[in-house]
């Protein structure tokens, strides 16, 4: 390399270095307009500048196809000092995207940066003791790379101008070079569009992923001129897979290369980049695409190695690529833009015939539709086609609804209860004191409930007292006069005095029946109590324990302190040992379908099935006696909003007849729990059962007004 020129050159000096310097611009136009190497070109190119500035370094960076910087050809960069620190490098790398981002020729001084420090990051600029010169390659308005030179900080700044002019000339005829690189890849795509032709072909006349795969190997092969082409398919809800090898018949998935090809093509569809490998490790690479690259490498001797992912334009949303395509070379050519260039031609037509046949593929039923797909075109079309399978389709349902048998139900709504239940009313109107039971108390029969207090009671209990007590005195007067008196007065007396002690027995017998009746308590006037009631003698036989539960909850909050008549239910008492049976409330409308179901049937029971709403998920059954139905139907009241009168009927669940299986357990009991059944009214046709409630309402609106 030449030592620094002397800047004071004139005379014959100056004029033989303007024909060197004309003689190397001749020379680099001319290795511009060939066909050699881009490291040929752009060392030849760089060793010339160089020269021509007498400068000590200098580097040419190109631009990859992921359009990160890759540097291409490169003269004493280790002298310059790039690599004293993480600082300095750093810093390089950032004026050089910068560079990239506002292409331009200019130069940074030594120890010098450019803008301002970013989020703890080094600015960018030059922090080498050298004077560093840029200028950007222009191919189509964009920058495709850069040449930097660095030169001796002791020249004169009036120079600079000179060396940017100069650099920015070598730029140009780089520009020139990549552009005829451009030109030479249009060539090599011209040539093959001759065997495109019969590619294409090839390629789409199949609808078999697999088929379809082999054919773009093989074929694609001969046409990109490559040492190897697989083919990836990647499944929805699938990891890549490799389905042809150029070459082989069989692709055997369990070889070392195989599986890690499939890892590598994964990492590259989810990455959606193009990947390209020749020679050269790129680390601006996502780290999982760079470690899949590394392991690949390791086992196979891919000189060159270009992983295409196949993305169709029919393909929306952020999905990855369903395929790619692997070419691979282990003695490449020294410019490989050719190959490259027609493993892109290639992949257009690989992209649809593989899209196409992954979308057949995904078709559920193939092996029905294509029948019918024949049938269709001998019936004669596709009108002719839908008019005949709706025809068929209607009179199929139709002859479905006739001639089914099918189960009719009524639908109808309950509660479960004990069967022998009890609502406990006042016997006179009081104040509730105490309530002597809790919610779920078990307490035997005629046991106390609650403490009332009536003043009607009171005031009742007082006078009966009075008259018993007016009564006494008047028999203990008589009989006082008549032990005083004569004879014959005597007998009068008694008479009064017998009659005053059977009013007197009798005002105690009607006290003590006015305690019993309004179970009073006698110590406190105006007291009385509520009490459980006795059991029938059919209730003792059924009942295993003599005992009522308490079934009301919140009785003690709602009646406590408040005044109750006689016909207010104070409290609800049921036998929960004993049977328990299912309070139904059948709607008005489907009662007629019910009753006529025991004739329909022939039979005095009918099956109930039901579920609980605190078990949705099991099916329970019940039986429904024709004399357990009420002969009257009475309004809803517990639905403000529905006036439809019910009927009320009463389903057994414990009958020894019911299947265990669908029998309901003691432990499931809950008084009150909310019963949704159905009552099975025998089998009737389908269409009948399934749709009873739109013949019902034509005939009412409709029939029955002709």
């Amino acid at each position: 390399m030449n030592a620094a020129p002397n800047t004071q050159i004139g005379g014959p000096d100056l004029e033989q270095e303007r024909r060197r310097i004309a003689t190397r611009l001749e020379e680099i136009a001319r290795l511009s307009e060939s066909n050699v190497p881009a490291g040929t070109f752009y060392g030849e190119m760089l060793k010339r500048l160089l020269e021509t500035l007498a400068a000590p370094a200098g580097g040419v960076w190109a631009r990859t196809p992921q359009g990160n910087l890759q540097l291409q050809y490169q003269i004493n960069l280790k002298e310059i000092g790039l690599d004293q620190s993480e600082e300095v490098r750093a810093s390089h790398e950032e004026l050089l995207r910068q560079a990239v981002t506002q292409p331009r020729p200019f130069h940074v001084p030594p120890r010098s940066s450019v803008g301002a420090r970013d989020d703890g990051k080094p600015p960018a600029g030059n922090l080498t003791n050298y004077l560093l010169l840029i200028a950007p390659i222009i191919v189509n308005q964009q920058c495709a790379g850069l040449i930097e030179v660095w030169q001796n900080a002791n020249r004169p700044s009036q120079a600079i101008t000179g060396y940017l002019q100069f650099m920015t000339y070598m730029a140009e005829l780089s520009s020139r070079y990549q552009r005829n690189q451009v030109m030479g890849h249009l060539t090599g795509q011209q040539q093959v569009w001759t065997q495109l032709e019969a590619f294409a072909r090839q390629v789409h006349s199949s609808l078999h992923p697999t088929e379809v795969a082999y054919q773009v190997a093989n074929e694609g092969r001969r046409l990109i001129e490559c040492d190897r082409l697989s083919v990836v398919v990647r499944q929805y809800g699938s990891k890549a897979r490799v389905e042809a090898v150029s070459g082989a018949d069989v692709v055997e998935r369990r070889s070392n290369l195989i599986r890690l090809m499939q890892k590598l093509s994964e990492q590259v569809i989810q990455w959606g980049e193009k990947l390209v490998f020749n020679g050269t490790r790129d680390d601006s690479l996502p780290p999982r695409v760079l470690t899949a690259l590394d392991a690949y490498l390791a086992e196979s001797n891919s000189k060159l190695l270009v992983v295409q992912p196949l993305r169709d334009e029919r393909e929306t949303g952020k999905r990855p690529s369903r395929s790619a395509l692997v070419m691979e070379c282990f003695e490449p050519p020294a410019e490989p833009q050719q190959l490259v260039a027609r493993l892109d031609v290639v992949a257009r037509h690989a992209t649809s015939a593989l899209y196409n046949a992954v979308e057949h593929r995904r078709i559920p039923g193939r092996w029905v539709w294509q029948p019918l797909a024949k049938v269709q075109d001998g019936i004669g079309g596709k009108a002719k086609a839908i008019s005949a399978v709706a025809v068929g389709l209607v009179s199929f349902l139709v002859a479905v609804l006739l001639l089914v048998p099918y189960e009719l139900e009524m639908d109808s709504t309950g509660k479960l209860v004990p069967w022998a239940r009890r609502v406990v009313y006042p016997p006179a109107a009081g104040q509730v004191l105490e309530f002597k039971v809790d919610p779920g108390s078990v307490v035997p029969e005629k046991s106390q409930l609650a403490v009332l207090n009536s003043p009607e009671l009171f005031e009742k209990y007082l006078e009966l007292e009075a008259a018993i007590e007016g009564t006494h005195k008047e028999a203990q007067a008589i009989d006082f006069i008549r032990r005083s008196g004569s004879a014959n007065k005597d007998q009068g007396r008694d008479a009064d005095d017998g009659f005053k002690r059977q009013l007197e027995q009798r005002k105690k017998r009607e006290l003590e029946k006015f305690i019993e009746d309004n179970n009073a308590n006698p110590s406190k006037p105006g007291e009385y109590y509520l009490l459980a009631p006795e059991f029938t003698p059919e209730e003792k036989l059924r009942v295993g324990r003599l005992e009522w539960t308490v079934l009301t909850g919140n009785f003690n909050d709602e009646w406590r302190g408040r005044t109750a008549k006689p016909s207010d239910p104070i409290l609800k008492l049921g036998a929960k040992d004993g049977p328990w049976e299912i309070e139904l409330r059948i709607p008005q409308k489907h009662i007629s379908q019910v009753l006529k179901a025991y004739e329909y049937t022939g039979r005095d029971v009918l099956d109930v099935n039901f579920i609980l709403r605190s078990d949705p998920t099991r099916k329970y059954r019940g039986l429904l006696k024709r004399e357990r139905i009420a002969s009257e139907a009475i309004p809803n009241r517990d639905e403000k909003d529905e006036s439809e009168p019910e009927v009320i009927a009463y389903v057994t669940i414990d009958d020894p007849s019911i299947d265990p299986a669908y029998r309901l357990s003691r432990e499931a009991l809950t008084s009150g729990t909310e019963v949704r059944a159905h009552v099975r009214c025998g089998k009737h046709c389908m269409g009948y059962s399934l749709f009873y409630g739109v013949w019902e309402f034509i005939y009412e609106k409709v029939v029955f007004f002709f």
